[in-house]
């Protein structure tokens, strides 16, 4: 679009850049017109982070604009020579775009053609945001036939040929900051529209898909810059900075400085100095030219037409304004806008010094061109001679009657559509302010409005959702506009889940828009196994959507331990059971020689821990078991051994002579009962 010379301010000895319209640019009104508002709203913009511009003007067929002299590089030269950047690095580049941003948006003015290669670093660490040659104030903004732009950041509601305001820049800021973090830009394709139309149709994908190890932190500011919907973005430049600069006072220095040391720190984003120039004025021959430090001539300081364009306009700069086959970082022309077209005038001194002129002061106002085209139409309907009778009065009053009306008529209706009721507004953006400015904002701009509560989960209690009509929207100041207002985020309460089933909790709780939490199990001698005892946070608390509840769960009683029951009478036995809790059940009584008859024999369970209530059968011994005795004297020993083992008797054997025959000589007892293993002597011969 245009060519960018180094020149010097011969008086004042100054170094300043002369931006030049192409010649086949400079040929078109519409084109120096927008040049030219370039120059105004930029010249009213002033920053560290802004390039400043000085003077604008026409001379002859060269249409310019003189701006600050930046010595270093575009952001787009370091990332073609780095590649991209760290945390820290990349942070702190957006802190400086977002703060020149917030500058020209506390003007009403939108840059609409943010990209690296309008940033520029100075060899002195500062950061400068340049080119406001698509800027527009936002109170002009427009859809009409042909929208301006750099597909690789152009934001989709220009895409698609809606308003564009402060919102169109921050999401071109998040396209810079995804390329900072990782190198790329997030689209690419084989034409611009098919790289445009992604921005509309597909998510920016989070920086650390491509380098892992990127901080959660960097992919939200990348995600909430790049939404589809204008809404869901920072409101402008002002907000983005703060974002910016919260992530950089809160993040981990190890996650900021993540590959620092492949990638350095904050000095290396310092391009190095070129040679100073200096000026060398020849007083017999009056030549100006510049030197570089190391004495090679640069030229002369006055600014002559530019050299002819070879063939392929494209081909000259990446970066400038170029038909939609150009290259990925180009301003290009898509449907959808078409800058306004004026006259222009101004011209260049012979000695480069530059002179400012108000050419808009010398252009007739459109209400002045209007009265002037009405005058004229009204005095080519006077005839200049007379070629009917004369109208009699009576028909000359009704006639200058009903004209009267007539003129009162278009009076009122011009008045109501023009300067009241019926004329034509767009409305702003209140998008997070409170609902008392809001309002007041559109009773200044002469236009009804009623408020409409809502819950809402990102705007605080009080401050402005969104509009219907939204924000942009052209309406008739008639036309009544409804503000939505925060009322916080939407409440719902804990049930009582006390009593009820745990299994039950998740249809309860989702029915309240909840979600259960954790089960912790507990002993209660109330509640029984299985059902719910109480709930965290407690019922009847408010809490936030899909918030989530944690359940208390009964386990029954707590167990007890089983007392020790035997050996001890039925009466005892039964006492201590009820002391502990428990139950007992008698079960059949059983012959022991051990345990005395009447006492308890055995248990079950035997020790342990059961569950209060349980029940514990215990066996009562009904003594030892009597057997028969039968007698043996006069029987071999080995008969009377085995017969008298077999029914459960312990034999005990007295040998007299040696017991040479082993014949049974007596046995004691002899005859008779006898406890089951009770001993039985024998004496054998």
């Amino acid at each position: 679009m245009s060519r960018v010379y180094l020149a010097t301010h011969i008086r004042l000895r100054r170094q300043v850049a002369i931006k030049v319209l192409l010649p086949q640019l400079a040929a078109d009104p519409d084109t120096v017109r927008r040049f030219e508002s370039e120059a105004i709203l930029s010249a009213g913009l002033s920053h560290p982070n802004i390039v400043r511009v000085t003077d604008q003007g026409v001379d002859g067929p060269d249409a310019y604009l003189v701006m600050e002299y930046v010595r270093g590089m575009t952001l787009r030269d370091l990332l073609r020579e780095r590649g991209r950047m760290t945390p820290r690095q990349a942070l702190t580049v957006l802190n400086d775009i977002s703060a020149g941003l917030a500058a020209a948006h506390e003007r009403g003015i939108v840059h609409r053609d943010m990209k690296p290669a309008n940033v520029l670093l100075s060899d002195t660490g500062d950061i400068k945001v340049a080119d406001f040659g698509l800027a527009r104030a936002t109170t002009q903004q427009t859809s009409a036939s042909n929208l301006m732009g750099t597909a690789a950041y152009i934001s989709p509601e220009l895409v698609e040929g809606k308003p564009s305001d402060e919102r169109s820049d921050v999401y071109a800021v998040g396209i810079i900051a995804y390329e900072l973090l990782t190198g790329h830009q997030p689209f690419t394709g084989e034409s611009q529209f098919q790289i445009a139309l992604q921005h509309v149709g597909s998510e920016v994908p989070a920086p650390s898909r491509l380098i892992p190890g990127l901080h959660s932190d960097l992919d939200e500011l990348v995600r909430c810059c790049t939404e589809k919907d204008p809404e869901n973005r920072p409101q402008d430049a002002q907000a983005l900075l703060g974002e910016v600069r919260h992530i950089l006072s809160t993040m981990d220095p190890g996650d900021l400085d993540f590959d620092s040391e492949l990638l350095g720190t904050l000095s290396d984003l310092v391009p190095a100095a070129p040679p100073e120039p200096v000026i060398h004025v020849d007083a017999e021959a009056g030549d100006k030219t510049l030197s570089m430090a190391d004495g090679h001539t640069a030229g002369t300081t006055v600014l002559g037409p530019p050299p002819p364009l070879p063939p392929g306009l494209a081909a000259i700069d990446t970066d400038a304004t170029t038909p939609l086959t150009a290259g990925r970082d180009r301003t290009e022309v898509f449907p959808g806008f078409r800058p306004q077209s004026s006259d222009d005038t101004g011209r260049i001194t012979e000695d480069t010094e530059l002179e400012v002129h108000d050419e808009l002061a010398a252009l007739p106002s459109k209400r002045e061109q209007r009265a002037a085209d009405k005058r004229w139409k009204k005095d080519a309907q006077i005839p200049t001679e007379t070629l009917a009778p004369r109208m009699s009065t009576r028909r000359r009053w009704i006639l200058g009657t009903v004209l009267a009306l007539l003129a009162v008529l278009i009076t009122a209706s011009s008045l109501f559509f023009g300067f009241g009721p019926g004329a034509r507004v767009q409305l702003p953006q209140l998008g997070g302010k409170s609902a008392t400015v809001a309002i007041e904002q559109l009773t200044a701009l002469g236009i009804k409005s009623h408020t409409q509560k809502v819950f809402d989960e990102r705007f605080k209690t009080g401050l402005v959702v969104s509009t219907d009509p939204v924000a942009g929207s052209v309406i008739r100041r008639y036309e009544p506009v409804q503000v939505i207002v925060s009322q916080g985020p939407e409440l719902f309460s804990v049930p009582n889940l006390g009593g009820t089933e745990s299994a039950d909790a998740p249809k309860a709780l989702g029915a309240v828009n909840l979600a259960p939490g954790t089960s912790t199990g507990k002993y209660s001698e109330k509640v029984a196994k299985g059902l719910i005892i109480s709930t965290d946070p407690a019922a009847g608390a408010d809490l936030r959507r899909a918030s989530v509840v944690d359940l208390v769960v009964s386990k029954g009683p707590a167990p007890v331990k089983v007392p020790e029951l035997r050996g001890i009478t039925e009466e005892q036995a039964m006492a201590a059971l009820k002391k502990a809790g428990l139950k007992g059940k008698s079960g059949t009584p059983a012959n022991d020689g051990t345990v005395a008859a009447g006492l308890v024999l055995s248990q079950t369970p035997s020790a342990g821990k059961v569950e209060r209530g349980s029940i514990v059968e215990y066996v009562l011994s009904l003594g030892p078991k009597m057997i028969e005795v039968p007698n043996f004297q006069g029987k071999q020993l080995d008969e009377a051994k085995a017969e008298l083992e077999r029914l459960g008797f312990t034999v005990e054997v007295e040998k007299l002579l040696g017991g040479f025959f082993g014949t049974v000589r007596s046995q004691d007892p002899a005859s008779g009962t006898a406890p089951e293993k009770s001993i039985i002597r024998l004496v054998v011969v």
